[in-house]
């Protein structure tokens, strides 16, 4: 003999559950057809897991505020890229990098970012590394590709 109540309540806790895997994470919000991420949010959700930020958002259009502590030209990553092109990190007053790389030679003003500037940043999501320190801290990087910012 099967117990019905207790066979309803499994058939719905699996309907639940379902249906939560299809909410969309707090952090990720439309903007057009970029999704407005938070830098310190992705970092602190994933830096543990750094592969869960890459599949919610590798290859997609992500936008993105900073506030700029640094900005450094590194060296290019781009190959068969258009003269001029540009690799840059922007590391951000709470210790965050953002990797912008392949960016348009028209982009190159954004080296001049002045330390304390609010720095809007949108591109393609490429993955989230973490790192971790015998000091016992960490540092999180996001790569973009094909940043632009305003």
């Amino acid at each position: 003999m099967t117990n019905k109540p207790a066979f309803f309540i499994l058939i719905l806790s699996a309907f639940v559950f379902s249906f939560i895997g299809t909410i969309k994470p707090a952090e990720a919000q439309d903007t057009d057809s970029a999704k407005k991420i938070s830098v310190d949010q992705v970092c602190e959700l994933y830096i543990d897991e750094p592969m869960s930020a890459d599949s919610l958002y590798k290859d997609k259009t992500v936008q993105t505020t900073v506030q700029a502590a640094m900005v450094r030209k590194i060296h290019s990553l781009c190959s068969d890229a258009p003269e001029g092109t540009f690799t840059m990190e922007v590391v951000t007053k709470s210790e965050r990098v953002v990797q912008c790389f392949c960016n348009s030679p028209d982009q190159k003003s954004v080296l001049d970012t002045a330390k304390g500037s609010t720095l809007n940043i949108q591109g393609t999501f490429k993955s989230m590394t973490a790192s971790f320190f015998e000091s016992e801290s960490k540092q999180c990087t996001l790569t973009i590709q094909n940043c632009t910012f305003n």
